[in-house]
């Protein structure tokens, strides 16, 4: 009965661990495409800029799109985190998010 016991406490750990993972993955992603829009945003290489951002916090851009003008670009992009541990093990898919920066419309 203890082995049990122990069994499913560990099984159900496990369970939370994964879900925590999986929302740290989600929020990292949500912060990597905020930043990457807002720097895409300030002008110049816009992508390339937002690129560069998403790589330094640990995700990769999968979308990105510029419109406007030079001096006030609309910027769009999706960036992708991939999961933690167990979840990678198991084919669990990237977290993605899409953040927009720009002028208001």
């Amino acid at each position: 009965m203890v082995v049990c016991a122990a069994g499913v406490l560990v099984a159900v750990t496990a369970g939370a661990l994964a879900v925590a993972g999986a929302l740290v993955a989600r929020q990292r992603a949500e912060s990597a495409a905020d930043l990457a829009a807002l720097a895409a945003a300030r002008g110049g290489a816009g992508c390339a800029v937002a690129a560069r951002v998403a790589a330094a916090a640990g995700g990769r851009v999968v979308a990105c799109a510029v419109d406007g003008s030079a001096v006030a670009p609309d910027v769009s992009l999706v960036v992708e985190v991939p999961v933690p541990g167990v979840l990678a093990a198991l084919d669990v898919p990237p977290a993605r998010a899409r953040a927009r920066a720009g002028v208001p419309p």
